[in-house]
């Protein structure tokens, strides 16, 4: 019976509905002659003559009456797992959490919770904001299904996959020298007063390693631990500081200029799950959206 295949069931269903070949065939989305192969291997796998032709009509036989009967319930199971398909695709039922670093959270991250939610409408989505190794803590604890980093970030068996590359930029008071140039060197920032950012952020990292490979260091009079608070604070103290594109990117109309760094200083980002993690349909719709609108940018 190893012969009996779904496919050549449903099309011995759909000629006995129909009675007629042609017309399983177009309900099936199949050729004639496709549907008349698989009805003959169905007979010949089940050893019984299931249709007769007479006057050129198709009759079922008393066979065909009795394996109809019994095959309904397998036709109703494949309509509810198409429907149940269907229902997973939209997000009924299903929830995602997501935690990303804040500098993608102007802009990147509600975009790609835009283009998610077309796609699965249903779906419950939770959002925070939340360093990297917070988000590692929450993943290994089952609280969140993803998250969003940048930077250099230890690995401990979790699963990272690249979305994009951002770059570091210079800000700087308008009424500085600097203002006036396309780029700047580290150097010629590190000429004056700065605002820095923590060295323990993956950002701050990727910067300490081009200061050393310069010769220069963070460890300024001010510090921010979060670069959210870099540019406020450097406008308020008429400071220089560097910071990364996204964050320049929501910067206000205010008295910072930001300028290019010559050369560039790029930094990777992240998105990291585990294996184990649920959803993983809309986990990858998730990031394949920021992937899309990085590219894009």
């Amino acid at each position: 019976m190893r012969g009996i295949t779904l496919q050549r069931l449903q099309v011995f269903c759909a000629v006995y509905e129909r009675n007629s070949i042609s017309a399983a065939a177009r309900a099936l989305g199949l050729s004639q002659p496709t549907v008349s192969k698989h009805l003959r291997d169905f007979e010949a796998a089940s050893g019984l003559t299931l249709f007769v032709l007479e006057r050129g009509r198709i009759l079922q036989t008393a066979d065909a009456d009795a394996i109809y009967s019994e095959s309904r319930f397998l036709q109703d199971g494949i309509g509810q797992l198409e429907g149940r398909i269907e229902a997973l695709k939209k997000g009924v039922g299903g929830k995602l959490s997501v935690m990303s670093i804040g500098l993608m959270m102007s802009h990147f991250v509600p975009q790609a919770s835009a283009r998610l939610m077309q796609k699965m409408p249903q779906l419950r989505l939770i959002l925070d904001i939340g360093k990297a190794a917070h988000q590692l803590e929450l993943l290994h604890a089952g609280l969140i299904d993803l998250g969003i980093m940048a930077g250099r970030v230890a690995m401990h068996g979790e699963e990272f996959t690249l979305l994009g590359r951002g770059k570091l930029k210079a800000i700087v008071p308008r009424e500085n020298p600097l203002a006036q140039k396309s780029q700047v060197t580290l150097e010629q920032v590190f000429d004056y007063p700065m605002v820095d950012t923590t060295a323990r952020g993956p950002i701050g990292n990727v910067l300490e390693e081009a200061l050393r490979m310069r010769g220069l260091s963070l460890g300024g009079a001010v510090t921010c631990n979060s670069l959210e608070a870099v540019p406020p604070t450097a406008q308020i103290l008429k400071r220089c500081a560097i910071i990364d594109e996204f964050t320049a990117r929501s910067l206000p109309q205010t008295d910072l200029v930001c300028v290019d760094l010559e050369p560039a200083i790029s930094f990777d980002i992240w998105a990291v799950t585990l294996s184990s993690s649920g959803n993983r349909n809309a986990i990858r719709l998730f990031s394949e959206a920021l992937r899309g609108l990085l590219a894009e940018r």
